[in-house]
């Protein structure tokens, strides 16, 4: 009897405890990755390695247990910074489930039509925005607007989407509006689009079947949109990439294709990438304005040739400190989108022309506020109505 209880009584053996603290962490990691937003999951991940590593290492024999420590104080050192950049990253939108899905001419779109629930907090937890998208039948974000008859249509990024704003209250809305929901009004932007996406709608005839009553096409945009037009930031690797060739770009796939995109995609998701490399890695030169004035004026020349309609450019300038490095500036890129036969509208908005205290950008995010959106709707209205009046006589009542 004293036998028995002395053998019941002894510790698991080393394998065992390893086993136990192993499944304890992988039982905590699970939990927190549930907590936590989703930005600290990448320094789970690695944190996780680590663990692994030091658990495997206190089963193996010495020569194991040299090379474990220090790999293992390496990844731990890669964790901390990585927790450190997820701290200061800002809190990512989430969206429902389903809203965005791989697409397989511009990369990525909206996926079935619904409601889709998006809302933002702040770094401290504070709530930025909490609202909903509705995505119509077409595959669109809903406007309100004439059923048929005269079309504008919409195309660009978030800002034309309306990130952080109801349906109510995008861009494409606020025109709708002002026009009385006379003319048919559609809105193609979506998040995280560039010129590229423009460009490959229009060469495919993707939304020809929406198209056919088209009057004008508005593109909002910024030089900004060369760093995607040029496959520079990691968002946009499904995206269509395209080379310059005799001034013309040419469509040559994908930002990255095979292993490589889903490379980028794995460090896309680490705060680290995000917060200090690729902003090292972002430098927009003469090179990459080239293409993306090239990707506008070959959509807008489309347009033309195969809708007959003239394009709008809304441009918002980029200022002189992100065109630094490419010797130009946000007047020579309107004065060349000009050159290049479109019209072009300065959406830029002087605060002295609002009430103190108007806010024209959602705090705690980039995007424009619903009070931005009606201002430029009504100027891109009136910049309609000077210089397409025909379009805007047709949506008069009679």
């Amino acid at each position: 009897m004293k036998q028995a209880a002395k053998t019941t009584s002894r510790k698991l053996p080393r394998s065992a405890r390893t086993l136990v603290a192993a499944a304890t962490y992988a039982a905590l990691l699970a939990l927190a990755i549930w907590a936590l937003p989703v930005k600290f999951r990448f320094a789970e991940c690695e944190l996780t390695v680590a663990v692994m590593i030091v658990c495997a290492a206190t089963v193996s024999g010495e020569k194991v247990r040299s090379l474990a420590t220090p790999t293992a104080s390496v990844i731990i050192g890669l964790w901390a910074i990585e927790f450190v950049c997820a701290v200061i990253a800002p809190n990512a939108p989430v969206t429902s489930k389903g809203f965005s899905t791989s697409q397989p001419l511009l990369g990525w779109g909206p996926a079935a039509p619904g409601v889709y629930h998006a809302r933002r907090l702040g770094r401290d937890g504070s709530l930025i925005y909490d609202v909903d998208y509705t995505i119509d039948a077409d595959g669109l974000r809903r406007t309100l607007s004439a059923a048929s008859g005269p079309t504008v249509a919409f195309f660009g990024d978030s800002f034309t989407f309306g990130e952080g704003m109801r349906d109510e209250d995008t861009l494409p809305q606020a025109f709708a509006d002002i026009d009385q929901h006379r003319l048919r009004v559609l809105n193609f932007g979506f998040s995280g689009y560039g010129p590229q996406q423009f460009l490959r709608a229009v060469e495919t005839g993707l939304f020809d079947r929406l198209l056919t009553n088209a009057k004008v096409f508005v593109f909002q945009t910024s030089a900004w949109h060369a760093e995607r037009s040029s496959c520079l930031v990691n968002f946009i690797i499904r995206a269509p990439r395209y080379t310059l060739q005799d001034g013309e770009p040419i469509f040559m796939g994908p930002c990255a294709e095979g292993l490589m995109r889903y490379w980028n995609e794995f460090l896309g998701n680490s705060a680290t990438f995000q917060v200090i490399v690729e902003p090292l890695l972002v430098s927009i030169g003469s090179k990459d304005i080239d293409l993306y004035i090239a990707e506008v004026s070959a959509a807008a020349k489309l347009a033309r040739a195969k809708y007959g309609v003239p394009t709008v450019v809304l441009y918002l300038p980029a200022g002189d400190d992100y065109l630094a490095n490419s010797a130009t500036s946000d007047a020579d890129i309107e004065r060349r989108f000009r050159q290049a036969g479109l019209l072009v509208l300065d959406g830029a908005l002087s605060r002295i022309n609002f009430a103190p205290g108007t806010l024209l950008i959602i705090p705690g995010d980039k995007h424009p506020t619903a009070v931005a959106h009606h201002a430029r709707a009504q100027r891109l209205h009136d910049f309609l109505k000077e210089n397409l009046p025909n379009l805007i006589a047709s949506s008069a009542p009679h």
